[in-house]
């Protein structure tokens, strides 16, 4: 198994910290690259999610262990599916009516090498920011 770190850092939001809390535990935050199976609060603080998604053009069920450390950030806990064994923390910086996000964390793909991982991932954290921007945005005007 390749572990890959991955440190990514210069994405903002265009919306203040506080918005961020508030959308995270909400209806609005979503993902249309996720067909959601289920969503379980473990407590106030964690949610595990169960989920399909596309990896490499091929539908995958993943399960994601989420524990949110507000104001900060939240713990991502891969634990099922070809990610399993990932770990990361996304943490976000307050800057006025932005935020900024940064993820560090290790990271692995069942059967792949280290470039095809590193590839993988960070356009699947691209596709999950480019989603909460848009969300945030209508969150926003509610």
């Amino acid at each position: 198994m390749v572990v890959v770190y991955i440190f990514d850092e210069g994405s903002v939001f265009d919306a203040p910290i506080d918005t961020i809390w508030k959308y995270l535990p909400s209806d609005e935050h979503r993902h249309s690259s996720l067909k959601l199976i289920s969503r379980e609060m473990v407590n106030s603080n964690t949610v595990v999610i169960t989920a399909e998604r596309s990896i490499m053009g091929k539908t995958v069920r993943t399960k994601i262990k989420n524990t949110l450390y507000p104001p900060f950030g939240f713990v991502q806990e891969h634990l099922e599916g070809p990610t399993a064994g990932s770990r990361a923390f996304v943490y976000y910086v307050p800057k006025g009516n932005k935020t900024g996000i940064t993820i560090v964390g290790d990271f692995v793909l069942s059967g792949m090498d280290e470039k095809t991982t590193r590839d993988v991932v960070m356009a699947q954290l691209q596709v999950t920011f480019d989603e909460d921007n848009v969300n945030l945005k209508n969150t926003k005007q509610v």
